[in-house]
C-alpha cells in the first residue's frame, strides 16, 4: 500500500549495542553503521526518546566503533 515495491530495501543505519534500565529511564547504546559514531539514547517513563548524545573518548572526540570507523 505504501512505498515503492521496486525500490531496494536499505540496511538499518543504527545498530543497538545495549539497553539498560535505571529507575524510570531506559538507556540505549547505538552505533551509526555508516560513520561508526556511538550514541546513547535516553527515554524517560516510556515516552519517546528525549536525548541522543554521542559518546566521547578521553580526548573529548566522538567515540568511533572500530568495526565501522574505517569506512
Amino acid at each position: 500500500m505504501f512505498g515503492n515495491k521496486n525500490q531496494p530495501q536499505l540496511p538499518q543505519r543504527f545498530e543497538m549495542l545495549s539497553e539498560q534500565y535505571i529507575s524510570t529511564s531506559t538507556y540505549v547504546t547505538l552505533v551509526d553503521t555508516v560513520t561508526g559514531v556511538t550514541y546513547v539514547s535516553v527515554t524517560h517513563c516510556g515516552e519517546s526518546p528525549t536525548i541522543m548524545q554521542p559518546l566521547l573518548d578521553r580526548d573529548g572526540k566522538p567515540y568511533i566503533d572500530p568495526r565501522y570507523g574505517g569506512r
